[in-house]
């Protein structure tokens, strides 16, 4: 077969208009090369995958392969741990945290033994390896405005570092700071409020998380509430920005899954059929939802109980759970007992 080589810089396929794209050989099993060759790509419009009908494959220089696109779940049943990994804070200890879906860095919030809360940094050399992990924070911002009257614990930042939403316990507002450099938190700019009037411990987001691709955020506090965001990774963008909880989702509605503990954090897959959520003993518990991203439409709980294979610690609070993008490595994250504790599991 002729092949015909063709300089890069005489082809350009970075079509920027709305209605680009990139068409490549598409045809039925009979319609494949006699002869693959390992890098060859094409559209099989004979395979299915996950209600598509038709799927990519690709040649790995022995067989094709299908890219199957399957929705990946969060398998817990042969979860064990790596490494433990103790991080340093400045300003008080760790309250809350968000982690940048590709695990280059992380976020955390804290309070001083003056009151005062701050914002921090850190970054991981090597992705998803908690032994990599920044000394300290690679960066912080003191918190003088808005005027915040007791603690902080969740925030949320979005994959593309440019904007962080926090909820203090006790105002009734939740706030957004937009970066004005991406990644910089020295440079967060002036904060956003958002009114929304709760009680009690419903005052303060636990956990705060993106879902669907960022177009929907999701808090737990006492009971969790769902965001839908009418621009991708933009909380204000909030068509409402205080929505009402969602039902039966309180402490007590999970409480028997997590062994009686509260719920403290939660993660969806991403097609938003598997929800998991954690609470304190290093409780976990997975659901099958029905309908995606509804959380009411919840089956019976899966539960998980890695109190002993995470080791010492009393409460072992867990406010954080984060995969990477294969689902083949998790982090967790304990702000109490111990405190400001990152386990790595390998799944």
């Amino acid at each position: 077969m002729a092949t015909t080589k063709v300089r890069g810089e005489l082809v350009d396929l970075n079509e920027s208009t709305s209605e680009s794209g990139l068409k490549i050989p598409s045809g039925t099993m009979a319609n494949k090369p006699a002869t693959g060759v390992a890098g060859m790509v094409r559209n099989n419009t004979d395979e299915t995958s996950e209600a598509s009908a038709s799927c990519e494959e690709y040649y790995n220089g022995s067989d094709w392969k299908v890219i199957n696109n399957a929705a990946l779940t969060l398998d817990l049943s042969n979860a064990s741990l790596i490494d433990t990994q103790v991080i340093t804070v400045s300003e008080g200890n760790m309250r809350g945290l968000s982690f940048v879906p590709d695990g280059s860095s992380m976020y955390t919030t804290s309070m001083n033994a003056s009151s005062q809360d701050f914002l921090h940094k850190y970054t991981f050399s090597t992705a998803f390896d908690i032994s990599t992990i920044s000394s300290g924070p690679v960066g912080s911002f003191q918190i003088t405005s808005p005027t915040i009257s007791n603690y902080l614990s969740g925030c949320l930042v979005n994959a593309a570092e440019s904007k962080m939403a926090y909820d203090p316990y006790h105002n009734i507002e939740w706030y957004q700071q937009n970066f004005g450099t991406p990644g910089d938190i020295t440079t967060l700019q002036s904060a956003s409020s958002f009114s929304c009037s709760r009680t009690g411990g419903d005052r303060t987001a636990r956990t705060m998380i993106f879902a669907d691709n960022e177009n929907k955020m999701y808090w737990m506090s006492t009971q969790m509430r769902q965001f839908n965001l009418s621009t991708a990774g933009d909380p204000s963008s909030a068509s409402d920005t205080c929505p009402t909880a969602i039902p039966n989702t309180t402490d007590s509605d999970f409480s028997a899954d997590l062994d009686g503990g509260n719920t403290r954090s939660l993660f969806f897959n991403d097609n938003g059929t598997q929800l998991t959520i954690a609470g304190d003993g290093a409780r976990l518990a997975q659901f099958t939802l029905s309908t995606a991203y509804d959380i009411t439409t919840r089956g019976t709980a899966t539960k998980y109980n890695f109190d002993s294979m995470l080791g010492s610690g009393a409460s072992k609070e867990i406010y954080a759970i984060r995969p990477n993008a294969s689902y083949t490595k998790l982090i967790l994250a304990s702000t109490y007992q111990p405190e400001n504790t990152l386990y790595e599991l390998s799944l």
